[in-house]
């Protein structure tokens, strides 16, 4: 019995250090929200995923936070970026994380009989969300108003980036923080409402207001060793 526990343990810990092995390149995915079911078989490729005609909820918007006094609309347009806190309170006072549940979670996981293992954190994001490492099987981004422009980089950028650069804008690296700044290689994906876009684990991402007053919903999904990723 003792030799089967150490075996899938072995196992276990090989799978988190396979998850954990970053792309060296990728293409961008598009697909037709009426083919939405076939996307499970492109999470293979471990590239972003744009999805396009789909139809998204009047949930998210400042207007309509602003109608329900969820949030103080004044003080978010004083910050750079808002708590992680505050972005999933409000992904959940909007009513974006029930809908997100009940309408859309389980057509994005990749088999009905292991939708056990999978969970998923909500957010939602007024104007930007700063650099971050994704981790998640899947980050969803959805925008709920306006258009979104989104940075990715690969893993191996990352050297040339400052030693606190999570929650930076893009814009805001300076040669006097960044002094590589011109050799930093991205792609941007512009994101409007309407559309879809899929980020997979293990990229840098940034993402702003491609119009000033865009909101994004973002979901990420996790199995258990993404959880430690």
């Amino acid at each position: 019995m003792l030799e089967y526990l150490l075996f899938i343990i072995v196992l276990f810990f090989i799978a988190v250090l396979f998850y954990k092995q970053a792309n060296e390149e990728f293409q961008i995915l598009q697909l037709d929200a009426e083919r939405l079911s076939e996307l499970p078989t492109l999470y293979v490729d471990r590239s972003p995923i744009v999805i396009s005609g789909f139809k998204t909820p009047t949930l998210g918007t400042e207007e309509e936070l602003k109608k329900r006094k969820i949030m103080d609309m004044s003080v978010l347009h004083k910050v750079s970026q808002v708590p992680m806190e505050s972005a999933k309170f409000m992904a959940k006072e909007s009513g974006l994380k029930v809908w997100f549940e009940h309408h859309l979670y389980k057509e994005l996981l990749p088999s009905p009989y292991t939708q056990w293992l999978y969970t998923f954190d909500t957010t939602l994001w007024p104007f930007r969300r700063g650099l971050f490492k994704s981790t998640a099987f899947q980050t969803v981004v959805m925008p709920t108003q306006g258009t979104v422009s989104v940075k990715l980089m690969l893993l191996k950028m990352l050297p040339y980036l400052p030693t606190k650069w999570i929650g930076r804008s893009f814009s805001s690296l300076t040669l006097h923080d960044t002094p590589l700044l011109n050799q930093l290689q991205y792609i941007e994906i512009r994101v409007r409402k309407g559309n879809l876009l899929f980020i997979p684990a293990h990229l840098i991402v940034e993402i702003d207001s491609f119009e000033s007053s865009a909101w994004v919903f973002m979901a990420e999904i996790h199995h258990p060793i993404s959880r430690l990723a």
